[in-house]
């Protein structure tokens, strides 16, 4: 082990609560926080969340919208900002926290995006690498036709272990309280994530929604991610699958199944691109989408 080993090994464990950590003299704030602001350009399919370019056709109806109300593609960019943070309670109980609102602008259409989160998690180390977090977080997405904002609650816990081939994983299960605008919802989470000596890292997640009366909700969604390095570089590649029913318009019944890959690539620390495909289909074909995803993420600058 390098001196740069041990003196990371030392922050890390003095940052969970363990004071001493491997024994260095390696000063250590018990709570610290960090601001940062991250530039955004990226290519929106729907900047100002309206209507799909098609009729609304229910049964033997058929329903022409707006086209005020249609959504409006193209570049945009700006600037978001926040603060992240960690307060050590006690010998491996700490509290992690986050602040981020940012607004993105189409100059093509002169309206934009503004999105709003915050999160808070308690993490204990209960015994033996047995982990417990509680969490609440928010968010909140802004555009010109709509607005929504969703609230969480969830509690989780997590085994982290080895395996005699040189693999590390962790294994959790936890609860969700999802606070919607218009509902309510309970959800099962699970999922195992591996990481081996030869930099590949793997993850599955799988959640199960109850139903909700007469809304359109999540029943079972699972995602799974693989990456490995390319040129020195972190190559990730994402997969996943949702499937939604409850919904009910004008009598009719909807069922969204929803599809997605994603491959972001880490050109250099401070910028990575990525680019993908969504499909969902709908009982009701006016909500079908096929599109590809194009993104370009930068790095946050942090103080």
């Amino acid at each position: 082990m390098t001196l740069n080993d041990a003196l990371l090994l030392d922050t890390l464990l003095k940052r969970e609560g363990y004071a001493d950590g491997i024994g260095l003299p390696n000063q250590v704030a018990r709570n610290s926080y960090e601001p940062y602001v991250t530039p955004i350009i990226d290519y929106s399919t729907n900047i100002n969340g309206g209507n799909p370019s098609r009729p609304l056709v229910l049964g033997s109806f058929e329903f022409t919208g707006d086209d005020a109300n249609l959504k409006r593609e193209g570049i945009i960019g700006g600037i978001g900002a926040g603060i992240s943070g960690r307060s050590t309670v006690g010998e491996g109980r700490y509290l992690d926290y986050g602040v981020n609102v940012s607004y993105a602008h189409s100059p093509e259409h002169d309206i934009g995006i503004t999105r709003r989160s915050a999160n808070v998690c308690s993490r204990t180390n209960v015994d033996n690498n047995w982990f417990v977090d509680a969490c609440a977080d928010a968010s909140g997405l802004e555009r010109e036709l709509t607005k929504d904002s969703t609230q969480g609650l969830s509690i989780n816990t997590a085994k982290l272990f080895s395996t005699d081939n040189g693999a590390f994983h962790s294994v959790n299960i936890g609860v969700r309280r999802n606070f919607a605008e218009a509902y309510e919802q309970n959800q099962l989470q699970l999922g195992l994530s591996t990481v081996r000596n030869n930099s590949f890292y793997s993850s599955v997640n799988v959640s199960f929604g109850e139903a909700v009366v007469d809304t359109l909700v999540m029943r079972h969604s699972i995602s799974t991610t693989i990456g490995t390095t390319l040129f020195d570089r972190a190559l990730t590649t994402t997969r996943g699958y949702s499937f939604s029913d409850g919904g009910k318009l004008l009598g009719f019944e909807r069922e969204d199944t929803t599809r997605n890959i994603n491959i972001n690539y880490v050109i250099t620390p401070m910028f990575s691109v990525g680019v993908g495909y969504r499909q969902n289909t709908s009982s009701i074909n006016y909500f079908d989408e096929a599109e590809p995803v194009f993104s370009v993420q930068l790095a946050p600058v942090r103080f």
